[in-house]
């Protein structure tokens, strides 16, 4: 088998892997990114990745990620530095932030049940 011919599989395969929903993480990006049935769970430094919630739980452990949800979560975990989550919530679904710098901009049909702790974070409604 030809050099290309092994590249080219090895591109389509790692494409359908990512495409599936294991774990995959951003070329400059450390840790883990797993979306099972349950929850989608980005753990790490320096994601920057779109999601489909899909009624899942959304949860975001680490530093510097910039995660944007598409569809209704119902939740959202935010822990670590500086990451950036923007989310449509179930109505009165748990939201928690914990840690420091951390900004969430939600939306929803009724005010999530919020429990923040730790310095400067920011939970604003879009």
């Amino acid at each position: 088998m030809s050099l290309r011919v092994l590249i080219t599989l090895s591109m389509a395969a790692a494409a359908a892997f990512g495409a599936a929903g294991a774990a995959v993480a951003d070329e400059d990006s450390v840790g883990a990114v797993a979306s099972g049935k349950d929850r989608v769970q980005v753990s790490g430094n320096g994601h920057q990745r779109s999601f489909p919630c899909d009624g899942r739980r959304a949860v975001i452990e680490g530093t510097d990620n910039v995660i944007t949800f598409s569809g209704v979560c119902s939740a959202l975990e935010v822990s670590g530095t500086g990451n950036s989550v923007t989310i449509q919530l179930a109505p009165k679904a748990p939201l928690t932030v914990e840690g420091v710098n951390n900004s969430v901009r939600w939306q929803s049909t009724a005010e999530p049940k919020k429990n923040i702790s730790g310095v400067n974070n920011r939970v604003v409604k879009m």
